[in-house]
């Protein structure tokens, strides 16, 4: 902080490195890719986790 209150100013160069790192267009992407990727195989993936769930209940593990 400078006397005046406030926050020192940064460098240019640490805004020009941090500015991809929190741009949100790269997770959505990864997100949207992942859902449409989850409706395409979700009758597979609807019975992977009922049976996984059922081989856990059967086991005597609940």
């Amino acid at each position: 902080m400078s006397g005046s209150g406030r926050p020192a100013a940064r460098p240019s160069g640490a805004r020009a490195v941090r500015a991809p790192l929190t741009d949100p267009a790269l997770p959505l992407a990864v997100l949207g890719i992942a859902a449409v990727t989850a409706a395409l195989y979700s009758p597979m993936l609807t019975w992977a986790i009922t049976g996984g769930l059922a081989g856990y209940s059967l086991s005597g593990s609940v």
